[in-house]
């Protein structure tokens, strides 16, 4: 198995959830760090996602966006600033997260893929590191980053035994069971190749049932369960007026 790992981060929605910005919702302010005078300095919600490849020792990453959005590529230039190097793909159309990923195999096909989303914050910090670490040790194909979350059928539960083995991977259902989530995603080669035929056959496909997939077809589906962790998403009103006020602690 490659031990070479690239970031692959989607950013070419186009923020309809949250209404008309002006401006990508991948850059708004709201991480913060502190900064030299010890006062909390804003970040964009897109650096959590470098910061999580940085702690995972990841050094280069992909970053699929638009035409609609210059002001991203201003920002992050060649990535010298966040200590990665970057490359920008294109996208035409936002159509959905199995189609932007399956726009990165091309580019990604000697490495594993890492997929952070870019208006999603995930604690701990140390995510993809440890997620990194049972993709190696377990020989997995896939492995998925599991949070909890009291909107599971907003989002994606994923279903695993006691040994971390991923049974089933459910898609914005509408009763569930589960009080969790995918919030990131590392794969290899043999998942890399059924995304590429599941796009193709089907362009509507979403990136959770292509999860599916992956189990239904045998492969190597591993969890990673972050019980005490928690993630943001700030695509929405509602999860960017419940992240604010934690990330001004400095969270």
């Amino acid at each position: 198995m490659t031990m070479d790992y690239v970031g692959v981060i989607p950013a070419a929605g186009l923020a309809s959830r949250l209404g008309p910005l002006g401006y990508p919702k991948e850059l708004l302010p709201i991480t913060y760090v502190p900064g030299e005078d010890g006062h909390l300095r804003p970040l964009p919600v897109i650096e959590a996602s470098f910061r999580q490849l940085r702690t995972a020792g990841v050094e280069r990453a992909l970053v699929i966006t638009s035409d609609r959005k210059p002001e991203l590529m201003q920002y992050l230039g060649n990535g010298g600033g966040i200590g990665l190097d970057l490359a920008f793909l294109q996208q035409a159309r936002a159509e959905g997260l199995a189609a932007a990923a399956s726009l990165a195999l091309s580019w990604t096909r000697s490495a594993n893929a890492c997929l952070l989303l870019p208006d999603t914050i995930v604690r701990p910090e140390t995510a993809l590191k440890d997620m990194r670490a049972r993709f190696e040790a377990e020989h997995a194909d896939l492995v998925l980053g599991v949070l909890p979350t009291d909107k599971p059928k907003e989002l994606g539960p994923v279903r695993f035994d006691s040994r971390m083995r991923v049974i089933e991977v459910q898609d914005k259902p509408a009763e569930t069971d589960l009080a969790n989530s995918w919030a990131m995603a590392i794969w290899g080669p043999r998942f890399a190749e059924l995304l590429g035929g599941a796009v193709k056959q089907n362009s509507g496909q979403t990136l959770g049932g292509v999860f599916q997939q992956a189990v239904d077809a045998g492969l190597n589906v591993q969890a990673v369960w972050f019980s005490g962790g928690a993630f943001y998403d700030v695509g929405t009103p509602k999860g960017l007026a419940e992240a604010l006020p934690q990330f001004l602690k400095g969270l």
